[in-house]
């Protein structure tokens, strides 16, 4: 880890694309070839060179790859193509990142390290870790905990449906916390925010765990305990080496207030904390702090609140099979009138409507 690779790492795209390494689609080849469907043709029809991912580090427009793997999945019929990829892929896709988390004494510093420096691997992939979920999925969820895995798009303004990169990535996550964990590992279930192709069998097969779709997040559930124990695989030497070279590149990289509320409105959207109180204690502020703090970064709460929701809109009627009265619910809304008028608001048509247009 030398001082080119964290120039390289910190800077990867554009202000108006967000990027992926190219090690994201580790396995896209093989798996097409396997399938009979020649690879390069969708490639070139989706601006990604051959040459591009033989080079782990090479950035590639994530939006592209998401296109990428929907056309792929449907061309060959392979309704779970983002899962099948996800066999070749491993912690050291993750370059930089993946020396990182595996000096990480406890799978909470995994995470803690994942959510703060996702960036190194691209910008739009999100990781989140709740350790108090609001669902219903358990009887007592008090010792229950929620990692979260998102792609937030900059330019997310299209019903683009994101199936294939949302399975890829949630079974990416999956299995290198599992590699961290080691025998520790114990996953209780699975949630999906679609509609899955595929049959619920083939998720479960995957994952080894229950399955259940058309929830609010992509998510894994645990137990606290796993985020406590020590890992088996945690490298302390190359820990000092790894606290040493964030000190040195990253010291200065600290989320953004905008960055940080978006994260805390997003585990909490469906709930009544999501407001502008609540979440500023949260972040251990004052509210009129918080919002002083949001307008020198240009935005606002409101502002932050309403882009997440038509992100999350989209991509629910994209993807999931929701009825518009759940959809409204999850996106945190009193009602389903309330969800129509800002529907109206943001894209000039209702939710019904702009379903039928993806349709």
């Amino acid at each position: 880890m030398n001082q080119a690779d964290s120039i390289d790492c910190v800077n990867p795209k554009s202000d108006h694309e967000d990027m992926l390494h190219s090690s994201g689609l580790r396995g896209y080849v093989e798996v097409m070839q396997q399938l009979d469907i020649d690879p390069m043709p969708l490639l070139e029809k989706h601006g990604i060179q051959a040459l591009q991912l033989q080079d782990d580090n090479e950035w590639i427009s994530h939006y592209a790859v998401i296109q990428l793997l929907e056309e792929s999945a449907q061309q060959s019929n392979c309704a779970d193509l983002g899962l099948r990829i996800s066999h070749y892929q491993d912690i050291s896709i993750l370059g930089v990142l993946g020396s990182i988390l595996q000096s990480a004494s406890t799978l909470r510093d995994v995470l803690k390290y994942s959510s703060d420096l996702l960036f190194l691997h691209g910008s739009a992939p999100r990781l989140y870790f709740n350790e108090h979920p609001t669902t219903d999925l358990f009887e007592d969820d008090r010792d229950i905990v929620e990692v979260i895995f998102d792609i937030q798009l900059t330019q997310d303004t299209n019903l683009l449906s994101k199936r294939q990169s949302m399975d890829l990535g949630l079974a990416v996550c999956h299995r290198v916390m599992r590699y961290l964990s080691g025998d520790h590992y114990q996953l209780l279930k699975v949630t999906l925010p679609h509609s899955p192709i595929a049959s619920l069998n083939v998720y479960k097969r995957f994952f080894q765990t229950e399955v259940i779709a058309d929830q609010q997040h992509a998510g894994l559930y645990f137990h606290k305990k796993l985020f406590n124990t020590a890992l088996g695989r945690a490298d302390h030497g190359l820990r000092e080496i790894v606290e040493s070279y964030l000190e040195r590149n990253f010291r200065s990289h600290q989320g953004s207030i905008s960055d940080r509320v978006r994260h805390a409105i997003r585990i909490n959207l469906s709930s009544p904390k999501a407001n502008k109180t609540d979440i500023a204690y949260m972040l251990a502020m004052h509210p009129r702090s918080l919002q002083r703090k949001l307008h020198e970064e240009g935005t606002s709460f409101e502002l932050i609140k309403d882009k997440l929701r038509q992100q999350l809109l989209l991509q629910y009627l994209a993807d999931s099979k929701a009825s518009m009265s759940q959809i409204a619910s999850v996106l945190g809304f009193s009602e389903q009138s309330a969800l129509s008028r800002a529907c109206k608001n943001w894209f000039g048509v209702t939710p019904r409507q702009l379903r039928k247009v993806r349709n």
